[in-house]
């Protein structure tokens, strides 16, 4: 029997009509075979407050990390803004790496898969992307080594349903995955 992987994943991003949503709910359907990815919900998670952590974490803190620690891998969809990584996404990754909320550091060990999608015609996330990288490999999460997805363009890579239409952006959606199936199942042992 084949290994199938649990990925967990979020876009950076509380807007409702994201595109970097769009790009993660197609990474969902574009998924290899052996390969299931969810959705989590960010929309009730705080900002990070240590006097929060220290009294009594919320639910939707602990149930968010909880996720990360069952799933195989994690998969991160980050807008860019100002040439740099959004606060939604380094809060989720802050509220991730905690120690002292449970069930703790949840990045330890946990493969990474970094994508992002731009609205304009030269913009592909390159700076966003690489500071995730920078700040989850701190607590010692594993990011694939190369790969990362970078798409320009924004929603004209996408139909009037919301589906990855673009060929070569769907080509690069589906060998990042691939590719992050072949990294779990290495640091995984």
């Amino acid at each position: 029997m084949a290994q199938s992987y649990k990925v967990v994943a979020f876009a950076g991003s509380l807007r409702k009509g994201s595109i970097n949503r769009l790009l993660l709910r197609s990474a969902i359907s574009l998924a290899p075979a052996e390969m299931s990815i969810h959705e989590l919900d960010i929309h009730e998670i705080p900002l990070f407050d240590q006097d929060v952590e220290d009294e009594n974490p919320p639910q939707s803190v602990i149930d968010f990390k909880q996720e990360i620690e069952s799933a195989d891998g994690l998969l991160i969809v980050t807008p860019e803004y100002n040439w740099g990584i959004p606060a939604v996404t380094k809060n989720l990754i802050d509220w991730a790496s905690r120690r002292n909320t449970p069930p703790g550091n949840v990045l330890l060990n946990k493969p990474v898969s970094i994508m992002s999608i731009a609205g304009g015609p030269r913009g592909i996330g390159a700076l966003a992307r690489r500071q995730v990288r920078d700040v989850i490999v701190y607590p010692r999460a594993v990011p694939m080594p190369s790969g990362d997805v970078g798409i320009s363009g924004g929603l004209s890579n996408f139909d009037e349903t919301g589906n990855l239409v673009d060929y070569a952006a769907r080509e690069q959606v589906e060998l990042n995955l691939q590719a992050f199936s072949d990294w779990i199942r290495v640091i995984s042992g």
